[in-house]
């Protein structure tokens, strides 16, 4: 029987990352089961969950109940300044970044849209509803909603390739509290996913011409800010 030792998690993580980039292993491949793991680092299958769950909150692996971990995607990376301007993101510029239009949503997910349309009174113009994905990897769901004066001053906002510097945005991120079975069909995700609201308010002056709310697997994007620091 092989001696245990109480490894810390980040030791497991390592261990972990070493192994993924020693087998050369691709998405979608399956780590070793928790027992061969364990024995090798001769510790107990408990402690090896917590390291093995520290990577499942970090977007590198994903678990599948009675079947194992298996590698993710590699996360990719988003600039929340651009969020709802995905053609204005540098971070694609070597990616492929596709948009993939709905036509309904399913009942229990009606409010979004609706939730949005509130938000521009009776002034609503064009609402957009999508699945966005990276590199063939969804990672969001999103919705767009136009006021009629935005419609009359640009051609199709949030696909423009820059920002308008006379428009301003507020943004709110927060953790998503709502998941449903139609989110999870919808967005293919794992019960070891992590998603996020991200809501975005387009303003002319102090008229609010735009919004974009967006549910997004935050296992599978990282957020990034391009906001310098005073020095």
């Amino acid at each position: 029987m092989p001696k245990l030792f109480n490894l810390l998690s980040s030791d497991v993580e390592e261990y972990v990352l070493q192994y993924i980039d020693e087998h050369h292993l691709e998405a979608g491949d399956r780590l070793p089961t928790e027992r061969a793991l364990a024995e090798e680092l001769g510790i107990t299958r408990s402690s090896l969950r917590s390291g093995l769950q520290a990577l499942v909150d970090q977007g590198v692996i994903f678990s599948k109940q009675g079947s194992g971990s298996y590698l993710c995607q590699p996360k990719a990376i988003r600039t929340l300044a651009t969020y709802c301007f995905p053609h204005a993101d540098k971070a694609f510029a070597n990616a492929c970044y596709t948009a993939r239009a709905l036509r309904d949503l399913p009942v229990d997910l009606r409010w979004l849209t609706d939730h949005l349309s509130l938000g521009i009174e009776s002034d609503v113009a064009k609402t957009d509803l999508f699945l966005e994905s990276i590199n063939n990897n969804i990672v969001s769901l999103t919705a767009n909603v136009l006021s009629t004066h935005a419609c009359m001053l640009y051609s199709d906002l949030f696909k423009s390739t820059h920002v308008p510097r006379e428009l301003t945005q507020t943004q709110k991120v927060r953790i998503f509290d709502r998941p449903s079975e139609s989110i999870s069909h919808l967005l293919k995700t794992h019960a070891s996913d992590t998603l996020l609201v991200l809501q975005n308010k387009i303003y002319l002056g102090e008229r609010k011409i735009a919004l974009s709310y967006s549910i997004c697997v935050g296992t599978r994007v990282s957020l990034v800010s391009t906001t310098a620091l005073p020095e």
